[in-house]
């Protein structure tokens, strides 16, 4: 079997039983595509890339959060994430005041125009899966979602042991 990966022309794929075959890879380049296409329609829209989007999602989810559980909730390292907010911060998206029960620490809010930019790009988000659902039976796409929960929860379990 051939795969085709970004960066090469239709016809030209990846031969089966090279790196092509780690699940690793596998699951990095489909994520890296799916992320290409997100960002393409979410920087036209708004500005922002995926992971901004993930952040600001989580803190309108979760008033109150402290960097350091967004960083942990979304995977993010922290300086990439300190970069991340800031750009955040300087659009008015979001804020930070000092935490209610630990004054060493920076509790995040959404601004209303971060809640509204928020919303509009889940709806996006929403679109974006529909249309790339459309490769996968419901079926398939059911197998999918189990499989990577399966997956997911074995590796943090892994993580936290």
């Amino acid at each position: 079997m051939r795969r085709r990966f970004a960066g090469q022309a239709a016809g030209a794929r990846v031969s089966s039983g090279q790196y092509s075959d780690f699940l690793t890879f596998r699951l990095d380049l489909t994520s890296a595509l799916l992320s290409e296409r997100a960002n393409a329609v979410y920087r036209e829209r708004w500005g922002l890339d995926v992971r901004a989007l993930r952040v600001l999602r989580i803190v309108c989810a979760e008033p109150g959060v402290t960097p350091k559980a967004v960083s942990q909730r979304a995977l993010i390292e922290k300086t990439l994430l300190s970069k991340t907010l800031a750009e955040l911060e300087s659009r008015g998206l979001i804020g930070r005041d000092t935490h209610a029960d630990d004054r060493r620490s920076v509790a995040l809010h959404a601004t209303p125009e971060g809640r509204k930019v928020a919303k509009a790009s889940a709806k996006a988000g929403a679109a974006l899966e529909a249309e790339l659902a459309v490769a996968l039976t419901d079926a398939e796409r059911k197998t999918l979602d189990r499989l990577l929960g399966k997956l997911s929860d074995s590796l943090l379990d892994g993580a936290s042991a």
